[in-house]
């Protein structure tokens, strides 16, 4: 193979995997292609495995590196190991699988020739068979000719992942592992990778082998037919449906979604009739039209003589047990060839990650970082992503000199949204808070929070607090929120989330779950972001005032400040817009998109904009979903001038006169 800047990372997450755990690591250092670098995560086995690992670790010095913390997350132990390592490719090995000496050439070359794709590579499963491991071929479903990687991936087909080796960009781009998934953890992050438009790459080099284990030991893969897996497993189809959805993107998939709720529902079947039922709900939710389904029908019939794609594999009838002693190991550390480029660090995870995106406010970032520095809760590290401005917070930040701020620069002005989206991307703590450039913190704000996150059941993925309203005149406005729970329903009509961004505290997992920050949205990106958590979370609130928001406007003549308020008025109505298209749907169901559709109109009416046009439009709309809501009739009279006109007549009825 040519040479190439791809450095690869194997992370081998490990638990009570002895009998193993050398022959995995062993089919690594054989590779033609070797691995700049090996990390076992041991997560508190309770056999010989960490003993195994520290050996081989011992053996190749910074080649091997071992790491031993109990999370019993195998997610959370893979983000673990990949946190450790800067290496620019990432495979995600477990402990009992074995990769064929050309696995990573394979892999590596194809990967090199698709920056920020994912590649995957053919792949067996071995199974015991008369006390001798067999090669066989592998066992997920076929793929139609026809099916693009995310259809196959939701009726059954896929890689494991074994197979597959990930650009460093496309794992940290979807956010990692989601650390609340029971089942189907790997078809959880492909798939958010699909749908975000990751190219999968396949070769027909290279093979990877998936071990079955014996009967009496059991494995993730093995509970996937108890009812905690199937439940996880329809969580996660209800997932990716929900983000084809928002994304605009769902009727390609329909037909593939209805048919993995149906294949769920039939493995439930025998056993779990509730969760059977819910799951043949949920196709009937996605069935494709009339027309759609008639289209896929003759599609069916022009392709049943195509075959499905084969599995590309060795035709191999047995693999001999790989034995890499110690001995064996170290007579291959020439042929290692460890990457002094891959630089790696001791892990450090801070409690809380805080996201401050700074553009052009350089004069007001130390006022902000200084209200961060304050807080009675210290283990947190602070991100100050600058949006491209063009004064110099980085000579603010450098000034402060605390270990616990990073600088980052975007190379492009991108917005807002892109630049929380950054230091989401970023962040290493577990709990992630978002913190606008002019506005400040109170000492307890983190304490606070952070406590009643951390007791909160795994449903709470949100904590926002009360806030302080400073204007530029001096007047002061305190906001005691109560609003907690469930609160998907409030958010449809109107953000009654006052003071967050810069009020909000969030697991960071949740980016896993509902993705990132819509970087189209020409304003409410935060508005739009904490709806699409709270259809997936429970949110709770501090009521006491945490933080401070400054409502100031720039100084500037009564010309500008009007002009300026018009284009904020301008994006915020554009958005508003988008943000209906987007989850209009949601709203219909929920029988308040008159609600939303009428606030929108009264936005529209302000002084500074009057848009009688779209106001009408809008009101119009919004009766025809409920044409008995006062609100609607009310809005559409204001927007036609009615009122107005009723007012006038009224202010010219002689003193006295009936009506």
């Amino acid at each position: 193979m040519k040479d190439t800047d791809l450095s690869i990372a194997v992370v081998i997450p490990c638990f009570n995997a002895e009998a193993y755990l050398a022959q995995t690591i062993g089919s690594v250092l054989a590779q033609t292609y070797p691995a700049a670098e090996i990390v076992v995560i041991d997560d508190g086995s309770t056999d010989g495995s960490l003993a195994i690992a520290r050996e081989y670790e011992a053996a190749f010095p910074g080649l091997i590196r071992v790491h031993s913390e109990r999370s019993s997350n195998a997610p959370r132990t893979r983000n673990i190991g990949a946190a450790l390592t800067s290496a620019n490719a990432l495979m995600f090995l477990d402990a009992d699988d074995v990769l064929a000496p050309d696995a990573l050439e394979a892999l590596a070359t194809a990967l090199a020739a698709n920056p920020g794709a994912i590649a995957a590579c053919p792949w067996r499963r071995l199974e015991l068979q008369d006390e001798k491991w067999l090669s066989l071929p592998a066992t997920c479903a076929p793929r139609k000719a026809d099916q693009d990687a995310l259809s196959g991936w939701l009726t059954g087909w896929y890689y494991p992942p074994c197979a597959m080796l990930w650009s460093r960009q496309a794992y940290t781009d979807i956010g990692g592992w989601d650390e609340e998934a029971t089942s189907n953890q790997d078809g959880d992050l492909v798939m958010r990778a699909l749908v975000d438009g990751v190219s999968l790459i396949e070769t027909d080099a290279g093979t990877a082998y998936y071990r079955k284990l014996p009967d009496g030991q059991t494995s993730l893969s093995g509970k996937r037919h108890s009812f905690d897996g199937l439940k996880g497993r329809v969580r996660v189809i209800e997932k990716i449906a929900r983000m084809l959805e928002e994304s605009g993107r769902i009727e390609p998939y329909r037909a593939s979604i209805r048919r993995a709720f149906l294949l769920l529902s039939a493995e439930a079947a025998d056993r779990f009739d509730g969760l059977s039922h819910y799951a043949r709900t949920k196709s009937q939710e996605y069935a494709p039209s009339i027309l759609s389904r008639a289209m896929a029908r003759a599609e069916d019939f022009r392709s049943s003589a195509a075959p499905s794609r084969p599995a590309a594999a060795p035709p191999r009838d047995q693999v001999e047990e790989i034995s890499f002693g110690l001995d064996e190991a170290r007579e291959l550390s020439s042929a290692i060839n460890s990457d002094d480029s891959v630089q790696t660090t001791a892990i450090q995870r801070p409690t809380v990650s805080v996201i401050i995106p700074v553009y052009n406010r350089a004069h007001l970032l130390q006022r902000t970082i200084r209200g961060v520095l304050q807080q009675t809760f210290e283990d947190f590290e602070v991100l100050i992503i600058d949006d491209c401005s063009k004064d110099d917070p980085a000579s603010v930040v450098a000034a402060i000199q605390d270990p616990r701020l990073r600088y980052i620069r975007q190379p492009e002005n991108r917005g807002v949204a892109a630049a929380r989206n950054r230091g989401l991307r970023e962040a290493r703590a577990p709990f992630v808070a978002f913190l606008d450039d002019d506005d400040e913190w109170f000492p307890q704000k983190l304490a606070l929070q952070v406590s009643l996150l951390e007791a909160a059941a795994p449903e709470v993925g949100l904590v926002y607090t009360g806030t302080e309203t400073i204007t530029d005149n001096g007047s002061r406005t305190i906001d005691t929120p109560s609003a907690h729970g469930d609160l998907y329903q409030e958010l449809l009509i109107r953000n009654i989330l006052h003071g967050a961004p810069a009020s909000a505290l969030m697991r960071r997992n949740v980016i896993t779950n509902v993705g990132f920050f819509d970087e189209t949205l020409p304003a409410i990106e935060d508005y739009d972001y904490w709806l699409r958590v709270s259809r997936y979370y429970r949110i709770e609130c501090v009521s006491t005032p945490l933080v401070r928001y400054n409502d100031f406007r720039e100084q500037s003549d009564g010309q500008q400040n009007q002009e300026r308020r018009s284009l904020n008025i301008q994006a915020n109505l554009e958005a508003r817009a988008q943000f209906y298209r987007k989850h209009g749907k949601q709203m219909r169901l929920a029988g308040v998109a008159h609600l939303f559709l009428i606030e929108t109109a009264r936005r529209g009416l302000v002084d500074e904009w009057q848009d009688r046009q779209a106001a009408r439009r809008l009101s119009l709309q919004a009766l025809f979903l409920a044409p008995r809501s006062w609100p609607v009739r009310h809005m559409l009279m204001r927007s036609f001038g009615v009122l107005k006109a009723l007012r006038v007549l009224k202010g010219l009825r002689p003193a006295g006169a009936k009506g």
